[in-house]
């Protein structure tokens, strides 16, 4: 089966190098991409020392400097459009060989059976992201994230504490948050977290966060702050649902993971020369951003972003579950349904990998789903993990792996063109419509209704084969120590 699914990856990227359909905008650029595209074609010094690049776009040159240069070396010329997607194609595309080896390598570390390294090859690799953006919207530095935070964990789990650094270094000038997911993983190391069941202030604090931001948007809207024009705007009839389901969604990703006493206890074991490392690499990626940009911040503060997709987030109820579903598949709605594992799991790796969950568990309250694309790869492998532990509770044999494998397939839409006409201009309808469906901001209310029946039913499907009892007796306690 395994050897079916790699098969299938090498014909749809190949294919797709010269045949694979491109976004309308741009001659298949786009609109980030047309810039990332611009720096690839040009010197990187001069770019570097022009001063004329923003705060935020330094923190999305690499893959642009790294493929200038492999091109010059190769004699490779990319001065034309098709050329130089061509060049970020191959790009990703080596990036993603990358993430298949350290998929192998996370599997052995975890003593994974065959069955769950095709699922999580499944997870990485079968969805909008990998099969239908990569070659729609090419020059992006999507892939590039997307493997770095591979790397990133792999790292940390291995406890490979040079390369976790070097990697997260890297990936502040891929994707810039990184940087805040990956200094709690350096700075607080690996200490294991005990797991407990939640206690009274795990309650109380998941429900004043969840209660605090709604606060803070409603606060921000109130004084003005308004999303882009475009974007989905929500029904006062059933704000109430949204608001009610908002607040639970983060109550529920919260409370696992909230637990003070343990994580002080946790936090006696945190060393001073990678507390001292993770400073210098914050002072040394924001003097390198600001030496080499043009000074212009970035479009949002912390506290406007926070606002902004907490108003994206009540368009519909649920918006952030239904377009996190569409866009990776079937895993993200298995990590929902074993949350508590994962959580688990994610304590026993340590201190370090706890906050950073935590930290995106709380932000994919968010509907931009390519937001969190560095987050992805840890949240999939941990899930992964959980359903290895599980199989010997569970049926979770090559059976449930066909099914979720298909699933995956089904919703990465692979199959579904996107240009199915000239853009109008208009991203609330067809055909605008067939690519801003995509991203939770945009997706229209039609859209959501289709989307949500999707979800319910994967929903459905997944929990019932999840519920089907291991043939093979469960393991004594000796074998599990």
């Amino acid at each position: 089966m395994g050897c079916v699914g790699v098969l299938f990856m090498v014909l749809w990227l190949s294919f797709n190098f010269n045949h694979g359909e491109r976004i309308q905008h741009n001659d298949g650029l786009g609109w980030d991409g047309s810039a990332y595209a611009d720096w690839a074609q040009r010197d990187s010094i001069e770019i570097l020392n022009s001063h004329t690049v923003s705060e935020y776009y330094i923190g999305r040159l690499l893959p642009s400097i790294i493929i200038h240069n492999t091109t010059k070396l190769l004699g490779y010329d990319i001065t034309s459009t098709p050329r130089v997607i061509h060049a970020f194609y191959l790009f990703n595309v080596g990036l993603l060989v990358i993430a298949a080896g350290l998929l192998i390598l996370i599997g052995r570390h975890y003593q994974w059976r065959m069955p769950i390294y095709f699922l999580g090859f499944s997870a990485l690799f079968f969805n909008y992201p990998v099969l239908t953006n990569l070659s729609y919207n090419p020059t992006l530095t999507d892939i590039s994230g997307y493997v770095l935070g591979l790397g990133i964990f792999y790292a940390y789990i291995k406890n490979r504490f040079a390369l976790l650094v070097v990697l997260s270094f890297l990936c502040c000038f891929v994707w810039p948050t990184m940087l805040y997911g990956a200094l709690p993983m350096i700075m607080l190391g690996r200490a294991s977290v005990a797991n407990r069941p939640p206690s009274l202030h795990s309650h109380l604090l998941a429900l004043l966060v969840a209660i605090s931001l709604i606060a803070l948007a409603a606060y921000l809207y109130a004084n003005g702050l308004r999303q882009s024009l475009g974007t989905t705007v929500f029904k006062k009839e059933i704000l109430p649902l949204s608001i009610i389901l908002f607040i639970t969604y983060i109550y529920l990703a919260l409370k696992p993971m909230i637990d003070v006493p343990a994580y002080l206890r946790a936090s006696k074991y945190i060393k001073v020369a990678p507390v001292v490392v993770g400073i210098l690499l914050y002072v040394s990626v924001k003097a390198i951003v600001f030496h080499f940009s043009d000074r212009t911040p970035g479009p949002l503060t912390i506290t406007s972003y926070l606002g902004l997709f907490t108003q994206a987030s009540l368009s519909n109820p649920l918006i952030n579950v239904v377009a996190h579903a569409m866009h990776y598949g079937p895993f993200y709605m298995i990590a929902i349904l074993l949350w508590p594992r994962i959580a688990a799991q994610a304590k026993a790796e340590g201190l370090g990998l706890s906050v950073f969950i935590a930290l995106f568990a709380f932000l994919s309250i968010g509907s931009e789903s390519r937001q969190f694309l560095n987050a992805w790869p840890a949240l999939a492998m941990l899930t992964c993990q959980a359903l290895n532990q599980l199989g010997d509770e569970r049926k979770v044999d090559w059976w449930f792996t066909y099914a979720v494998a298909g699933m995956a397939l089904i919703l990465s839409r692979f199959w579904l063109s996107i240009n199915v006409g000239p853009w109008t201009g208009n991203f609330q309808a067809f055909p605008d419509q067939m690519l801003y469906m995509y991203s939770g901001p945009w997706i229209s209310h039609q859209m959501y209704g289709v989307f949500l029946a999707v979800t319910l039913l994967c929903f459905i499907s997944l929990l019932t084969l999840l519920r089907q009892p291991s043939s093979s007796p469960v393991r004594t306690s000796t074998q599990e120590v």
